[in-house]
């Protein structure tokens, strides 16, 4: 039994009061043979004392086996807190009284947030960091692109030469500019001279959908681009703002190799990279370069990443876990090593790499890692002993996931990473030394270098230690914000009048999460629509927006499935104005014109209604993925696989689509397959067969027959 004596009350006139729901009666006597509460009540007891006033104790009995004692008699100092901001104001609504002890609040605002830092910022610029590594060790290697190993003064000559060429193009301090490059030397290269040149450069993915790209041009306000010659008709910019790279070459190596003088600022703008946008519009979000260098050189300090180091670019550029990969690398004076090109999402190509090229460091968000460890550990011969580090970041991680790396990895340091792309990719730190089975996932951690965390409710107010509650972001690694959004910045970013820190500048992140005793953060969900698919912050308002585009879809909800990040997949319900005739394969096709593949649904399923709570609302819940109509062309009985062979393809697609059938002409990723997909059933069927088989022979027939003349030819 923990006790707690709540202080001196007033004797109020009334011997009973009505509090909401509750009756609080007043027990004349002392607490002697009263019966004790059970388990999980609390008593309030009001005696008299001789002095005529009352006194009051407060009793709570609680299971020693579900709770510690610490927990207990934590809720019984907000209760005493709660209690005594009743009597010291009657009038102050409930929702408004204190909760937490000034101790508490001191402990969970200043304590758990005292992370200041003094980095080697220097200038407090990304391009400032990296010239300064490449006058430090010239002929170091800082990116190794197939059979090129490209040095540092190379990169920054090179760097230098372009940043001109686009000054002279009219890029100054704060520009944006469009890099629609795959990952290469010359994406390091560009990205360092827009830098240089002052301006701010804008990922594009080439693969993204042509309205989609020039969406984000203009959204972003890019005054160039630079590209290539096969993709520069994508963008609708006039000829003298495409940069080609190809055929530019000789105009812009016509420029000295000596930096420009930009007079770029800490503050000012280093990167606009675009998430989807719940309004059906990608929202650009501007990062600085104080907040993002900050962010690098803490986690290339705090871990000793330097010179000997090398990371695979694995994230897609648009993608912002390659902002590390790419500049955190080059200023530190590590290596970034680019796969080949069409091999990309291969993960027997990574681990290759990993050996050949003694890869120290892995950074990824875990549907990547997953795809790299399940190869390990079916291949039987992948040799991944070369990393010492791993970086796990932009999504919920498997808790067993740094064991399974570690068996192949043995004394590499498994480090999860989370926050979000508004505060400069990573706000909290956790290193993972033991796994405990009991969690659901790996925490989310302890807030960086120079950077804040808070849990509030919905009032902006702290909440305690296990109550979940909204994350806060604050700090050095906040963005400018949404550019040109000025309603949605000031929505999800604002100053708060009741921290440490007065007039603090905060950033909403949606994320679900509680403190524990030690001030250690779990993630718990997301408060909103928004979903993660394998690491890619997805807003289904943004697929919904794409689908209802259509003008036979009435309305269109989409709903995530799957339960992991590597097997999580769109399913959007759509239902159609009465009289208009429209394929769900028709509906994913058109969706796919301006959403990039990522965000495309892997089926959409046509409902006479949707369900509906009793509240009037969408019921989500019951929204279900389908299984059979993922893998089956739907005109028809689909023809069976014939021999075993195809009934090995036919199999591993099953599982992995979830489909209860599959026709052995189906197209693959006309089904709702993915590139990632295709990585798992490919390591299904074989370890060791190319993923670029499958995209060569997307149906169980094709594929059935490539095995089958594999196997002839060995």
């Amino acid at each position: 039994l923990v006790r707690e004596v709540a202080g001196h009350l007033d004797r109020a006139p009334d011997p009973a009061t009505d509090l909401a729901d509750a009756a609080v009666g007043f027990v004349r006597g002392g607490p002697a043979g009263a019966t004790p509460p059970p388990y999980g009540e609390l008593w309030l007891r009001l005696v008299d004392a001789p002095d005529g006033e009352l006194l009051g104790t407060l009793d709570v009995a609680y299971d020693g086996g579900l709770f510690a004692e610490e927990t207990a008699q934590r809720f019984l100092g907000h209760y005493r807190t709660l209690l005594a901001g009743a009597v010291a104001d009657p009038g102050r609504p409930l929702s408004r009284l204190p909760l937490l002890t000034e101790a508490e609040l001191h402990r969970m605002l200043v304590e758990w947030n005292d992370t200041r830092t003094e980095l080697p910022l220097h200038d407090g610029t990304l391009h400032g960091a990296f010239t300064r590594q490449a006058a430090r060790r010239p002929h170091a290697v800082a990116v190794v692109d197939g059979e090129r190993r490209v040095t540092y003064a190379e990169t920054d000559a090179a760097a230098n030469r372009l940043a001109r060429h686009l000054r002279a193009l009219g890029v100054t301090r704060g520009t944006p500019v469009g890099l629609s490059l795959p990952r290469s030397a010359e994406f390091l290269v560009a990205a360092l001279a827009v830098l240089k040149a002052g301006g701010a450069y804008v990922p594009l993915d080439p693969a993204y959908p042509r309205a989609r790209l020039r969406t984000m041009l203009a959204d972003a306000r890019c005054h160039a681009v630079v590209t290539s010659e096969e993709s520069a008709g994508r963008f609708g910019l006039p000829s003298e703002r495409t940069v080609r790279l190809d055929t530019d070459a000789a105009a812009i190596a016509a420029h000295p190799d000596t930096a420009p003088d930009a007079a770029v600022a800490p503050d000012d703008l280093c990167y606009i990279i675009f998430t989807s946008g719940s309004t059906g519009r990608p929202k650009g979000i501007a990062l600085r370069h104080a907040g993002v260098l900050n962010n690098l050189l803490d986690i290339d300090t705090r871990y000793e990443v330097g010179p000997g180091d090398a990371v695979l670019a694995v994230s897609s550029p648009s993608f912002d876990m390659s902002v590390y990969e790419f500049l955190g690398t080059a200023v530190c004076g590590a290596t970034v090593v680019v796969p080949d090109r069409g091999s990309e999402k291969d993960p027997a190509h990574w681990a290759e790499l990993i050996r050949t090229h003694g890869i120290t460091l892995w950074n990824s968000a875990p549907s990547l890692y997953e795809l790299l460890v399940t190869h390990a550990e079916r291949a039987g011969d992948a040799d991944l002993t070369s990393l010492r580090l791993s970086l796990c970041g932009g999504d919920w991680i498997p808790v067993g996931l740094p064991d399974r790396i570690r068996a192949h990895a043995p004394g590499l340091r498994f480090i999860a990473l989370g926050g979000a792309t508004e505060a400069s990719v990573h706000s909290t730190v956790h290193e993972v030394v033991r796994t405990d089975p009991a969690r659901a996932s790996i925490p989310y951690g302890r807030p960086m270098a120079n950077q804040r965390t808070y849990v509030l409710d919905a009032a902006r107010r702290p909440v305690p230690v296990g109550v979940p509650g909204e994350l806060y972001l604050a700090g050095d690694g906040l963005a400018r914000g949404y550019t040109g959004e000025q309603a949605v910045t000031d929505a999800r970013f604002g100053t708060w009048s009741h921290g440490p820190v007065t007039g603090e500048r905060l950033y909403r992140t949606g994320d679900l999460v509680r403190y524990d005793a030690d001030g250690l953060l779990e993630l718990l969900g997301r408060i909103d629509f928004q979903v993660k698919i394998r690491g890619v912050r997805v807003e289904t308002g943004e697929v919904e927006a794409a689908v209802t585009k259509h003008p036979a879809v009435k309305a269109c909800v989409v709903t995530a499935h799957g339960t992991a990040d590597h097997d999580k997949r769109l399913i959007a319900h759509a239902v159609l104005h009465p009289g208009d005739k429209v394929t769900g394969e028709e509906l994913r096709c058109h969706a796919a014109t301006s959403l990039p593949p990522a965000m495309v649904p892997a089926a959409v399923v046509l409902l006479d209604a949707f369900p509906i709570t009793p509240n009037g609302k969408v019921d989500r819940t019951a929204l279900s993925a389908p299984r059979a109509a993922s893998a089956e062309s739907g005109g028809g009985d689909p023809e069976s696989p014939r021999d075993a062979w195809e009934r090995r393809v036919a199999e591993a697609w099953c599982e992995i689509l979830g489909a209860e059938h599959v026709g052995r002409d189906r197209d693959f990723f006309a089904a709702g397959g993915d590139s990632l997909a295709a990585i798992r059933i490919v390591q299904l069927i074989d370890p060791h067969l190319p993923v670029a088989e499958l995209f060569d022979h997307p149906t169980v027939r094709t594929l059935g027959a490539r095995l089958r003349a594999l196997e002839e030819e060995r």
